[in-house]
C-alpha cells in the first residue's frame, strides 16, 4: 500500500507504523471541557469524512496522552486505513496494493 500523504509505499504493517510516526501531527487530540473527556481526530486526505472517538479508559489522567500518544496514533491511522481501503481503493493509484 502506499502512503496516502507521502511517496512511501510498503505492506500494511509498515504502512500503518509509517503513519503513526511520521504523519504524527494529522491526530489531533481535543478536550471537552465541560465533561473534561478527551478525543483524537482524524481528517480523511481524500473526502470530507473525519473520525473521532473517545480516549479511554484514562482519558483524564494528565499524563495519558503524552504516556500513550503513539498507540492512540496507532489507532487513529488503523481506522484510517480501513476507510481508505473501503471508501478508496480504486479512487486512487496511490492506494493500490503493491
Amino acid at each position: 500500500m502506499n502512503c496516502p500523504y507521502c511517496a512511501f509505499e510498503g505492506p500494511r504493517r509498515a504502512l500503518h507504523a509509517h503513519t503513526a510516526d511520521v504523519h504524527a501531527s494529522e491526530v489531533k487530540t481535543t478536550s471537552d471541557p465541560e465533561s473534561g473527556r478527551r478525543f483524537y481526530e482524524l481528517q480523511c486526505p481524500f473526502c470530507p469524512q473525519s473520525f473521532r472517538k473517545q480516549i479511554k479508559p484514562r482519558g483524564k489522567d494528565p499524563a495519558f496522552l503524552e504516556e500513550y500518544a503513539r498507540e492512540i496514533r496507532l489507532v487513529a491511522f488503523d481506522g484510517l486505513l480501513y476507510h481508505l481501503e473501503e471508501a478508496h481503493h480504486d479512487d486512487d493509484q496511490r492506494l493500490q496494493h503493491s
